[in-house]
């Protein structure tokens, strides 16, 4: 695919058509000197690279042997538990409430994995290759953008970088990304587990947890509604022992109390002398 079509929507209802283009030789080459440029500079103005970050981060035991380590653990966990999934011991037959925890368990892992690497691109987001290769691509964008007629959107990466923020960059950046490095919003439901959690109709469409009614429940296989909240049968919402709560998430008052009752005021005749 040599083109990629986005649409953008402005306030007032109407749309306007662009497209993106693969950057051709040329712009892959002038995209790699504004890196090298802003590289440069960045030396220059005393910013770390990645490998001299490393040192301080392991320094100050922000990332170092004990996260990697964790992080190679949690990846072979992963991959020991995929073949576990779809493959089983060749033995027996499963039960699908097995199968069901061993996904779940996926799920958990992967999210733990994704949090570590999260702590660490929040610290290499500002280094000196983060910054030269997000130039490189912003170059890139600004080089290959172009309304439907044909017309360059961005006349030089100085008027991008003016406009990175608003609808149309982001939606023409997030079109090149997808078309250079193959990204996908969906990527989340080709993950194995969800991918197997799918062909058991153990999830939904958006890939939340169902039960054999198609209605949303937690890890453990309690009911809950779309805010995440417990719910009983009847729809109402509950703590996670099932006692009634109301709409605020205060419990509904259910005690039986004795109210004393009110004593009747005395009033005393007055006779007039």
């Amino acid at each position: 695919m040599s083109n990629k079509k986005v649409e953008v929507k402005k306030e007032d209802g109407s749309v306007i058509k662009f497209y993106v283009s693969r950057p051709s030789a040329q712009a892959i080459r002038k995209a790699d000197i504004y890196r090298a440029k802003i590289w440069n500079e960045c030396l220059d103005e005393g910013i770390k690279t990645k490998e001299e970050l490393a040192v301080v981060m392991e320094k100050r035991g922000i990332w170092g042997k004990d996260q990697q380590k964790e992080e190679i653990e949690i990846v072979e966990s992963l991959a020991k538990l995929e073949k576990q999934l779809y493959l089983g011991d060749g033995k027996k037959k499963i039960p699908i409430d097995d199968g069901k925890k061993i996904a779940i368990q996926m799920r958990v892992l992967r999210n733990s994995l994704r949090q570590l690497l999260i702590e660490k691109n929040n610290f290499e987001q500002n280094t000196a290759e983060s910054i030269a290769d997000n130039a490189r691509f912003d170059y890139l964008v600004s080089a290959c953008s172009f309304y439907e007629n044909g017309q360059k959107v961005y006349k030089d990466i100085a008027e991008y970088n003016d406009k990175a923020s608003d609808d149309v960059s982001f939606a023409l950046a997030g079109a090149l990304a997808e078309m250079m490095y193959s990204y996908n919003p969906d990527d989340e439901n080709s993950l194995p587990e969800n991918q197997w959690l799918k062909h058991f109709n153990l999830v939904n469409d958006e890939g939340s947890l169902v039960n054999d009614k198609e209605q949303l429940v937690d890890l453990e296989g309690r009911q809950i509604n779309d805010l995440g909240h417990y719910i009983n049968a009847k729809g109402e919402r509950v703590d996670i022992e099932g006692n009634l709560l109301d709409d605020n998430g205060n419990y509904v008052i259910k005690a039986d109390y004795t109210v004393p009752t009110k004593r009747k005021r005395r009033t005393v005749k007055t006779t007039e002398s």
